[in-house]
């Protein structure tokens, strides 16, 4: 068993599209609330019966702990999520966390935060949950087009600096943001985090690793029971100190990870 791992039946407050095909969802959670730091997860039980069997792990976008609730923001893709988007206020879904490892704070003077659709979410939590270093971040946030950009001033921290980019030039930079972050690395003292699809965080990782910068990801990889049982969700190290720890867990060694570290 996990220590510390709380099990919270959460009522929903509200669940609300942002872009199209992604949501918003409100959780009163009080017991979650208080223990869950940024880039840590909860899985949710989709559905009390058997299908979908497997619970999905979600990330908090922001959370109040004095009021008791988290954000949970979801791409519907699947059944699971399917389920979530039908849902309506006042259900109840049972939460299982909070799992995996929190973000660590580097000693840096600037912090750039790269997502790409979804993966804005622990990189959010991390910018609403350290108000002492918003001065020194910087957001860059990419989507496929201005269709599936949230509205990002609903869903970061006033006075943060933000900058956007589609694929489709719709919105923002035309191109990928990683095409943003040479821009705005200011000094060797720059540290990155990032959370996205795999290959941009991938992309991501190559660059920083050519401005000699540290870089930091949160991984989404699929996980089936999110505690370390299945091992579902392993990631491969480039460098081991043994043969037994080339492959990982980033359900209870993760998600955030050294992205030098791992073979992308």
């Amino acid at each position: 068993m996990v220590p510390h791992l709380l099990q919270e039946d959460a009522e929903i407050l509200l669940n609300e599209p942002t872009a199209r095909g992604i949501y918003l969802m409100r959780l009163s959670a009080p017991q979650v609330a208080r223990a869950i730091r940024p880039a840590q997860f909860v899985q949710i039980q989709t559905d009390p019966g058997l299908s979908p069997f497997l619970r999905r792990p979600f990330s908090a976008l922001r959370v109040d702990r004095e009021g008791g609730w988290i954000d949970i923001f979801y791409d519907v893709i699947g059944p699971g999520t399917r389920r979530m988007q039908e849902a309506a206020p006042g259900q109840t879904l049972n939460l299982l966390g909070p799992l995996g490892l929190p973000f660590s704070p580097p000693r840096a003077d600037r912090l750039l935060l790269v997502a790409g659709g979804v993966g804005l979410v622990p990189l959010a939590f991390w910018a609403w949950d350290c108000p002492g270093q918003r001065a020194h971040m910087v957001f860059l946030m990419g989507a496929a087009g201005r269709d599936r950009m949230p509205d990002m001033d609903r869903l970061l921290p006033p006075g943060l600096e933000v900058h956007l980019a589609t694929d489709d030039g719709s919105l923002g930079h035309r191109g990928f943001v990683t095409d943003l972050i040479a821009a705005h690395v200011t000094s060797d003292q720059t540290a990155i985090f990032t959370c996205g699809p795999h290959p941009m965080m991938a992309r991501v990782a190559a660059i920083a690793a050519d401005l000699n910068l540290s870089c930091y990801a949160s991984l989404e990889n699929h996980m089936g029971c999110g505690f370390g049982a299945c091992v579902g969700c392993v990631v491969e190290y480039r460098k081991a100190e043994r043969a037994d720890r080339r492959f990982r867990r980033i359900c209870v060694e993760g998600p955030v990870v050294d992205a030098h570290a791992v073979v992308w």
